[in-house]
């Protein structure tokens, strides 16, 4: 980035320190002392660790397309350069450059995702069939780290994949919704997802958690229940729901006998009677005319 006529710089020849999150925007200062004044021409550099030399930072780069401002078109004065959607591999040494002996440097620090729990190792338990949250979160939940992944320990670490058919519509991340929770949902557990699992954000920042897949009982079913029921040595038990019917009383036959002697008796004494009533010898009629008497004897 150039533009063109003289200045002196603010702060020449120093270093100003300045320190922003990945994901945010920052703006690297350098002013001429005289807000009036026009520099002939100035640039700014990024300083290249691998090669040791000083790269110039153009809006037409990769690396800064849509992400570099500058604000001399509204005040000459004003050189400083804004960087939007910081990554981690901004980080370094800028330089504000005029001339030769006229020049300011600022040196950037990009805070990423620190995790929580950073090279720690947790315990979980869950049951197969069940789901299971892997944990995992940036220390600052506005951090937004450039990358990371999920790995699974076998015979090496393995990187998680939706797409893989063991994964599959059975795995799931947060950080659309919250950039600092990197945590892993894994659903419908299976005994193969017994293991150890590697949250990995960069080289040397990584937390790490041992999963233990157990076995869920299994439940009998009905059928089951009512084949046991069916073998078993002892008879069911038959619980009835009506009242046992009352008990006759002990006087009752006795009654009964008593009425049925009475009514032999009343017959007899009836069949006596009547017997005698009509038997013609037992009735004498008198000869006796004179008062027309009769007797029984």
């Amino acid at each position: 980035m150039c533009v063109s006529t003289g200045c002196t710089l603010v702060n020449r020849f120093e270093t100003f320190f300045t320190t922003a999150h990945a994901g945010e925007s920052v703006l690297l200062p350098c002013s001429c002392t005289d807000l009036h004044s026009t520099p002939d021409t100035f640039s700014w550099k990024k300083h290249n660790t691998t090669s040791d030399t000083w790269e110039e930072i153009s809006s037409e780069s990769d690396q800064y397309r849509n992400r570099v401002q500058l604000f001399n078109n509204l005040s000459p004065a004003n050189l400083s350069l804004l960087i939007s959607h910081l990554t981690e591999e901004d980080a370094g040494y800028y330089l504000c450059y005029l001339a030769e002996h006229e020049y300011t440097s600022v040196k950037l620090t990009v805070a990423g995702c620190t995790l929580e729990n950073n090279q720690g190792r947790r315990e979980l338990t869950a049951r197969s069939g069940e789901s299971v949250l892997l944990p995992c979160f940036c220390t600052t939940l506005h951090f937004t780290p450039e990358t990371f992944s999920w790995k699974k320990l076998t015979n090496t670490w393995t990187v998680i994949s939706s797409e893989s058919d063991q994964y599959r519509n059975r795995v799931q991340l947060f950080n659309n919704l919250s950039p600092a929770n990197l945590s892993l949902l894994i659903s419908h557990l299976t005994e193969e997802d017994d293991g150890g699992y590697r949250c990995n954000v960069k080289h040397g920042e990584f937390t790490d958690i041992r999963l233990t897949v157990t076995v869920a009982p299994v439940k009998p079913s009905p059928t089951s229940v009512r084949r046991i029921n069916h073998i078993s040595d002892e008879p069911p038990t038959i619980i009835s729901s009506q009242k046992d019917p009352p008990q006759s009383l002990p006087f009752v036959p006795f009654a009964l006998v008593t009425v049925i002697f009475l009514h032999i008796i009343v017959a007899a004494v009836y069949c006596t009677k009547r017997t005698k009533v009509s038997d013609p010898a037992a009735v004498h009629y008198s000869s006796a005319a004179e008062d027309g008497a009769v007797n029984l004897q």
